[in-house]
């Protein structure tokens, strides 16, 4: 089994046939039975997240406010998000956190105000969060350390002591296609120092292209299996497997995967 923990599926409702297999999962597609959590953006698309997930048995969907979309009324949008809690199957929250790079800087105050109430939700359904988080580590650590909630740390490239801050509040550190770089000296690094104990895969679909390939792909998680498996000088099987079952752990996956 291999979970890819953050991608962002919902396009996929409104592509050809063609590009289903994957969700469908058969193992001549993947090499490994496989599981996606698809990530939500904005009150705009967390029906159509629902929807997916609902479609494809193999598709679990995570509902949040992106930091690149938040806006004043998305406050009113809590209600909804707290409704949809209550009455879907849904496993995190996300893709939320905290971008103060320009141009998202300048919504700062209001960034900071929609994931400190999103992250209240979570708490409360005891929900993990998938946190995305750019030139903004001490905000959102003086956050998490207010609000406890466990989750995974979505594509961090960042240095030993910044990634055991999140590990030691209990994230995991997500794994993406930006590993293979050459140049991805950081990701290198927290994979050696840290091992499988703290890593989850993830692909973020289709936002991460691997480099030397013309688009990405779903099976990329595969790719990312191989190099962390590389770098850590083990099997590929036992990279799919340890970072599955922190998967499950995080998520509160076990017992209902292929299950729906």
């Amino acid at each position: 089994m291999i979970i890819d923990t953050h991608c962002h599926l919902d396009s996929l409702l409104f592509s050809p046939p063609s590009c289903f297999p994957y969700l469908l999962n058969r193992k001549k597609h993947l090499e490994f039975d496989a599981f996606f959590i698809s990530m939500s953006t904005s009150p705009l698309d967390w029906l159509t997240q629902l929807e997916l997930s609902k479609e494809f048995k193999r598709v679990y969907c995570a509902l949040g406010i992106h930091p690149y979309y938040v806006q004043n009324s998305d406050f009113k949008s809590l209600a909804l998000l707290e409704k949809l809690f209550v009455g879907e199957s849904i496993v995190a929250l996300g893709e939320v956190g905290l971008d103060f790079t320009l141009p998202y800087k300048k919504n700062k105050t209001l960034q900071l105000e929609l994931l400190t109430e999103q992250l209240l939700l979570a708490k409360r359904f005891d929900l993990p969060a998938s946190l995305h988080v750019r030139k903004a580590h001490n905000e959102m650590l003086d956050i998490l350390s207010n609000i406890t909630v466990r989750g995974v740390i979505h594509g961090l490239g960042a240095s030993k002591e910044l990634a055991r801050s999140y590990i030691d509040l209990g994230f995991k550190i997500g794994i993406n296609g930006v590993v293979i770089r050459e140049n991805a000296c950081r990701y290198h690094e927290l994979v050696r120092y840290f091992g499988l104990k703290h890593l989850v895969l993830e692909t973020d679909f289709p936002h991460v292209k691997i480099k030397n390939l013309k688009e990405p792909f779903l099976s990329d998680i595969i790719l990312v299996a191989g190099k962390i498996a590389s770098l850590l000088n083990c099997s590929l099987e036992e990279v799919v497997d340890k970072t599955s079952l922190n998967a499950q752990k995080i998520f509160n996956l076990n017992g209902i995967l292929d299950g729906k």
